[in-house]
């Protein structure tokens, strides 16, 4: 599924709610199946209660269910430990350094849409933010039905294919479906080649096993995560023991060398 990022720059507080819908929480952590029935979750990243509220609600009528981060450590946090189709990025605030925030993205192999909230006048061409890796942008203040709408149209474009996802030895090539370790080609089993392109797309996250078997199995069948580990197993064997590391109590993550 194509994802969208969006992201508000936002002063650090020591604490936010997080809604999902119009419920406002303090540190919720979703159960699997709970994000399992959800169509499109959304992470909006701002630092006002008000404007975020607005979004928040709005969104969730049109069908989206919504996590709100108030700070960069939240929504870093929030990146890592959940999953998330869309995020909408709000430049201009003090606290956070969104181009920074972007970029560190890009670089360690995020491959959603980026919508970029940037203030009138802030910027002297959007060009600068599209050039940086965002794929869209609204100048603030917007019109919340804009905003769905630019949504919409983000979702229905088809997922972003990029160049071979480097990290360190390892090469994943979506484009021909090769794996490269050392520059050797490596053989692998169409589970184990679904399981890696989840975890290279994102390294930076660590995936619990409930969402890493809805990428092998999809929809239609029950979360397993035995077989997750079963998959996992036969990647270290082809690639080495170092390169999928395991988060106890939560899932895999790709080891990091950007």
């Amino acid at each position: 599924m194509y994802a969208a990022w969006v992201i508000a720059s936002g002063h650090s507080r020591e604490t936010g709610a997080r809604w999902t819908g119009t419920t406002a929480v303090h540190n919720a952590v979703t159960t699997p199946s709970q994000w399992l029935e959800t169509h499109v979750r959304m992470l909006l990243v701002h630092d006002d209660d008000s404007i975020a509220l607005q979004v928040v609600t709005q969104m969730h009528l049109a069908g989206y269910e919504v996590d709100w981060a108030s700070s960069e450590y939240e929504a870093e946090l929030s990146l890592r430990y959940r999953c998330h189709d869309i995020v909408l990025l709000a430049f201009g605030d003090s606290g956070v350094d969104a181009f920074e925030l972007l970029r560190r993205y890009r670089r360690l192999g995020g491959n959603a849409a980026v919508v970029a909230l940037i203030p009138r006048g802030l910027l002297a061409s959007p060009m600068v933010v599209l050039d940086g890796g965002a794929d869209d942008y609204l100048t603030t203040p917007f019109d919340l039905e804009d905003l769905r709408s630019r949504v919409r149209v983000l979702m229905r474009r088809p997922h972003r294919v990029q160049g071979p996802v480097v990290l360190g030895n390892l090469t994943v090539n979506q484009l021909d479906d090769q794996v490269l370790l050392d520059d050797m080609p490596v053989t692998l089993r169409p589970s184990e080649y679904r399981l890696l392109t989840a975890l290279v797309n994102e390294p930076m996250r660590v995936f619990s096993r409930s969402e890493l078997a809805l990428h092998l199995f999809g929809r239609t069948r029950a979360a397993s995560g035995s077989a997750v580990d079963v998959v996992v197993h036969g990647l270290r064997r082809k690639l080495g023991p170092e390169k999928i590391v395991t988060i106890r109590g939560v899932g895999y993550r790709m080891r990091q060398t950007a």
